[in-house]
């Protein structure tokens, strides 16, 4: 048979989790919709060395981290899960504004055309809606170009 405080430890055992649950849910439900980027902005600032940040900074920019791959899942067909990545070079902000840096390679040069742009771009848009935009540097030119999309409105 059990006794009186086993049942009591139990009550507050259950109660203290019930208590942090809901504390969780309230810190999530109230969390500002940039946290996420400011999460990744805090994984490491670029090397003092690294020539895209270097450009950022010439441009008012501050490079905050860099490197980052945000792992994906495909399924074709109710298929099995693919693993891919997306890849963008660094998290900057300029006046407390945030934005996705992607440096442009000769080797896959961008074709500065909408269609194009949205090919390239968009997905980026899509997992970040809280950044202000999304910054394409071109290392060789010494040039950035901010790309924002929004959603027009009309006939389809």
């Amino acid at each position: 048979m059990a006794r009186f405080g086993d049942g009591l430890i139990f009550a507050a055992a259950v109660a203290a989790i019930i208590w942090w649950l809901w504390r969780r849910f309230r810190h999530w439900l109230h969390e500002p919709p940039s946290s996420r980027l400011r999460r990744l902005a805090r994984d490491g600032a670029p090397d003092a060395e690294d020539e895209g940040a270097a450009l950022l900074l010439e441009h008012g920019y501050e490079a905050l981290s860099g490197k980052h791959r945000i792992p994906l899942g495909v399924s074709v067909d109710d298929g099995p899960y693919e693993a891919t990545r997306l890849y963008f070079d660094y998290v900057a902000a300029k006046e407390e504004r945030y934005y996705l840096v992607k440096l442009e390679r000769p080797r896959q040069p961008m074709d500065w055309t909408a269609s194009g742009i949205r090919e390239r771009l968009l997905a980026y848009a899509l997992l970040f809606p809280e950044c202000e935009g999304i910054i394409v540097a071109d290392l060789r030119g010494r040039t950035i170009r901010t790309v924002k999309f929004r959603i027009e409105e009309g006939k389809e």
